[in-house]
């Protein structure tokens, strides 16, 4: 009887797909929905929100910091935006971060109203930094503020007043009521207080001067000189 031999047959091993083919497939996907992604509007930014400002609108901030709604979200660089606010005299200090997949805020500190500048009748601000605003003129809810009067913005005497006021305390700021030029000394100025004085002073030494004032404050209405010498002299 002759046993039946069965065939011989090949057996051909399947190998698993290569762990590096699965990457790059996966990461090749991941390319295209990215691109799609950059491209859709679901990209582009579609909420701005800016907090902190009291005297800047807005649409000023957003002008100047230079993005606006529709732009693409990672166009925008966080570092070139701050720069750009930065250079805005009324602000102090600037944080803007980004919340994917289009929210942009913006945080400002803007720098503080010290005194307001009589001008024609209108009042611009003057703020912390010496800095004055021509476009923002005041409210009515500002006026109890300190008012140059008189002054010629252009000469580097102003220049150097608006600097020097800059520095003066709050607590001594609120003591003030009007500022002006002294017409026969115009490196001198005339501080008109609260407290009926009239304080003369020369300007490039009206931050340190001033600090003595608060001494005076007992006086009945007078001059006040803080000059060279210093002294007090009664209406």
């Amino acid at each position: 009887m002759v046993e039946r031999v069965p065939p011989f047959r090949i057996r051909v091993e399947r190998k698993a797909p290569s762990l590096w083919a699965v990457l790059f497939i996966f990461l090749f996907f991941v390319g295209i929905l990215f691109v799609l992604f950059l491209r859709s509007p679901l990209s582009h930014i579609s909420t701005i929100t800016v907090t902190g400002n009291h005297l800047l609108t807005k649409q000023e901030i957003l002008h100047r910091s230079g993005i606006r709604q529709g732009m693409s979200f990672f166009g925008v660089k966080t570092k070139d935006v701050e720069s750009n606010l930065h250079r805005v005299n009324a602000i102090k200090h600037v944080t803007m971060k980004k919340k994917f997949p289009s929210t942009i805020s913006i945080q400002v500190t803007e720098y503080p109203v010290v005194a307001y500048i009589d001008d024609e009748q209108t009042l611009i601000p003057l703020l912390a930094n010496g800095a004055f605003l021509l476009s923002h003129p005041a409210t009515s809810m500002w006026r109890t503020m300190p008012i140059f009067e008189g002054w010629d913005k252009e000469k580097a005497s102003f220049l150097e007043l608006t600097s020097q006021f800059a520095h003066l305390p709050a607590s001594t700021r609120s003591y003030i009521l009007t500022v002006r030029p002294m017409e026969e000394k115009p490196q001198y100025v005339v501080l008109r207080t609260r407290g009926e004085h009239k304080v003369k002073v020369r300007i490039d030494q009206l931050a340190e001067k001033m600090k003595l004032y608060p001494k005076f404050l007992k006086q009945p209405p007078g001059t006040v000189h803080l000059l060279d010498s210093i002294w007090f002299t009664p209406e």
